[in-house]
């Protein structure tokens, strides 16, 4: 595994990379999540495929001492950064949660760095998003509590972003997740940021410029970013292909590796057999089950 820094002044972004592969797989995280926050055995199948690439979002990881206030934009303009310092022309983008929302941004400001753009749990810029319920916003926004450990915390709210019963069934994937975010949390001071950079990002009619191979995959009972998100987004992005995974939460790469892994080496086959794409075309949804 390798690692990096940002070559030119602060914020100095940090990223990590696993594999040799020709093409190059950039995986961006969400919110609160750092490079570390991915399943290990899942990251290691699709090294044997592609050069993985693995930022820390401004705020996370190894990425925390940064200024504020911070945008959208910056955090898009920090994966060029980070493809420059990797020495890689194009990569396959892999979004998922405010993960999705940079990729779609660097996608609009850097189509030409972007060879496939695959938009996982995530929603389109306002006005066109759809929120969480009360409740769920709710929890997510509440800290820990008077008496919880942070890995207590950590496993609640996790578990919350799972669909229901995944915690139960599959508790070495959610054990797995607590011990990657405790491991760097991300301080409170960030996580504003990061929220701030999430609430000012706007104009989702700019989605209609871009003509890039895009795989949208939303899971089903995703209570986070609820699955009318992914519906919008195969609205704006002309061409796009929706895949809503029946049963399947907020943490796609945890509840649904496989499925997930087997859509980016598709949507890297399509991005290396595309000579040229228009900014046209009907987007397709179709709905797959573990």
């Amino acid at each position: 595994m390798s690692r990096g820094r940002r070559a030119r002044g602060a914020p100095q972004v940090y990223w990590r990379s696993r594999g040799q592969g020709e093409a190059t797989l950039l995986l961006v995280n969400g919110y609160s999540a750092s490079s570390l926050a991915w399943p290990r055995e899942w990251v290691a199948g699709l090294a044997e495929s592609f050069r993985v690439i693995m930022p820390d979002n401004r705020g996370s990881g190894f990425s925390r001492q940064v200024e504020t206030p911070f945008s959208i934009a910056d955090m898009a303009a920090d994966l060029v950064d980070v493809l420059d310092d990797a020495e890689v022309d194009r990569a396959v983008v892999m979004g998922h949660s405010m993960g999705g929302m940079i990729a779609q941004q660097l996608a609009l400001d850097a189509p030409r760095r972007v060879a496939g753009l695959a938009l996982v749990g995530t929603r389109p810029p306002v006005p066109r998003f759809t929120p969480p319920s009360p409740r769920v916003l709710t929890a997510l926004m509440r800290p820990v509590l008077p008496g919880e450990s942070l890995r207590a915390y950590l496993r609640r709210l996790w578990a919350l972003a799972a669909a229901p019963g995944f915690a139960a069934a599959e508790p070495e994937a959610i054990e797995e997740l607590v011990d990657q975010t405790a491991e760097r949390p991300t301080p409170r001071a960030m996580l504003t940021a990061q929220l701030r950079a999430m609430s000012g990002w706007g104009h989702a009619e700019r989605l209609a410029r871009l003509g890039l191979p895009t795989a949208i995959v939303h899971g089903s009972v995703d209570r986070f970013v609820p699955p009318a998100n992914g519906h919008a987004l195969a609205e704006l992005i002309a061409g796009s292909r929706l895949v809503e995974i029946e049963g399947i939460g907020h943490l796609v790469p945890q509840e649904a590796p496989e499925l997930l892994a087997a859509e980016l080496r598709g949507l890297a086959a399509e991005a290396d057999g595309r000579v040229a794409v228009g900014a046209t075309g009907n987007s397709s949804v179709h709905k797959e089950e573990r």
